[in-house]
């Protein structure tokens, strides 16, 4: 069966060789006949288009700035033939253009949702709250709605959405993650430490990571010798930073290429976001077999189940997260229960046959 694809996205780390981001761009083309993405783009980030692999290709918008996005974006699309599905990474700005390309060129629309946007925390700014009504509009109006959780699907039941909705975690490779060893040790990089807890994540508003380091400080008061370990990058990096100048045992690490010596040499992840669609580093932990403390969001009460293999809180309760990150580290009987079965959900992520899904 012929099938050619458009996806209309933001992550223009598609044009960076070797990231995990273009490996999965190929891997996804590898499905269809022909695969198009195009990447909202600057044109002062100098993107040229480019073929990731035989029959898939990743196209630049080059607009003057960001607001230029959707109608270059929309310039670029509708200039293109033979397309049978429209894919938008979102129901916002590339759901808006992939509504309008979808209909000039007579294809299907597939929208995608990755994001708890009707999560009360997500309504935070201007911006976001025009996003909710512009998710209104186009979501009736798709062939095919794509979400990564039972949580947002459920969450969509507020709007008149006639057609199926599939739910189709994010496509991760989880034999990899199970098979790869750590290349440097963890505890040697930190030493001194009995357990190390981690955090992955962009350092923005919602990740609450700022709560994260009031909780950790706290428990560590307890005279807990143990480190928290931050992996990431984000607008939040100098105020977090200085949050916890004085602190001797939280250490933040820019963006890391490889999380495998990370994820396998901590000991326990925290993570205390306000939302999540689906929270892939919450899934690599787990493949990784590292317990994990998170507030109620994303797969949380899915894939994640409270005292089997995670502790889960609800979002923003900070007493909650304090006793168990604190009954973790001390109840060696919980923590050797949730590190066995935090490795068996491999048995509950999609096989990546289901991604030919769009076929349907």
């Amino acid at each position: 069966m012929t099938l050619n694809v458009l996806t209309i996205g933001s992550d223009r780390k598609i044009f960076e060789a070797g990231s995990r981001s273009q490996s999965k761009a190929s891997q996804i083309g590898a499905l269809f006949s022909e695969y198009y993405i195009i990447i909202f783009t600057e044109k002062s980030q100098n993107f040229k288009i480019m073929k990731i692999s035989r029959n898939t290709w990743a196209i630049p918008t080059s607009s003057i700035n960001r607001w230029f996005y959707i109608f270059d974006a929309i310039r670029i699309g509708k200039k293109m033939s033979g397309i049978d599905v429209v894919s938008a990474q979102d129901p916002f700005e590339s759901g808006l253009v992939g509504f309008l390309v979808s209909k000039s060129l007579k294809a299907k629309l597939q929208v995608q949702i990755h994001t708890d946007f009707l999560s009360p925390y997500f309504k935070n700014n201007f911006l976001n709250k025009l996003r909710i009504m512009i998710a209104g509009f186009i979501l009736p109006k798709a062939d095919l709605i794509r979400v990564v959780s039972v949580r947002i699907k459920k969450s969509l039941k507020k709007f008149e959405v006639k057609v199926k909705v599939f739910v189709l975690p994010i496509n991760i490779d989880a034999e990899r993650i199970l098979r790869e060893n750590p290349k440097f040790d963890l505890h040697q990089k930190y030493k001194g430490f009995s357990k190390i807890v981690l955090i992955v994540s962009r350092l923005e508003k919602e990740k609450r990571v700022g709560l994260a380091i009031d909780i950790f400080k706290t428990v560590s008061k307890k005279g807990k010798n143990i480190a928290l370990v931050i992996v990431g990058d984000g607008s939040l990096m100098n105020a977090l930073k200085n949050k916890t100048k004085n602190s001797k045992n939280i250490f933040f690490e820019s963006w890391q290429k490889d999380l495998t010596s990370y994820y396998k040499g901590a000991d326990i992840y925290l993570s205390t976001s306000l939302y999540e669609g689906y929270g892939l580093s919450l899934v690599e932990a787990s493949l990784s077999g590292l317990p994990i403390v998170t507030t109620d969001v994303g797969i949380a009460g899915d894939i994640l189940m409270n005292q089997v293999n995670s502790l889960i809180c609800p979002v923003n309760d900070q007493k909650c997260l304090i006793e168990s990150l604190s009954k973790l580290i001390r109840d060696e009987d919980l923590y050797k229960k949730l590190k066995e079965n935090t490795l068996k959900i491999s048995e509950r992520l999609p096989s990546r046959p289901q991604y030919k899904y769009l076929e349907d």
